[in-house]
């Protein structure tokens, strides 16, 4: 029965944490893992896995919303400057 409940636990271990790094659906997989260490499948060492892994990539996401504002406003002021060498060309 051990082998049967390690095996168990390496797959679900091993699945949530494929989840979570390919970015689907993080907060499930982390609610789900946080379920597993409650029912006892996980332990402290596994949930500190699965914590890394979702923090690295809500950080990877804080990343790509800081860099947007700046592409946005650049966009902006092109496409200003665009339509102001427009208005002075005709």
């Amino acid at each position: 029965m051990a082998v049967k409940s390690k095996a168990r636990h390496d797959l679900t271990l091993r699945s949530i944490k494929r989840e979570i790094q390919a970015g689907r659906d993080v907060a499930f997989w982390l609610d789900k893992a946080y379920a597993h260490l409650d029912s006892g499948l996980f332990d402290e060492a596994d949930i500190a896995e699965v914590e890394e892994l979702a923090a690295a990539y809500y950080d990877g996401i804080d990343a790509v919303e800081q860099q947007e504002p700046n592409q946005d406003d650049a966009g902006t002021d092109s496409a200003d400057s665009t339509a102001d060498t427009d208005t002075v060309g005709a």
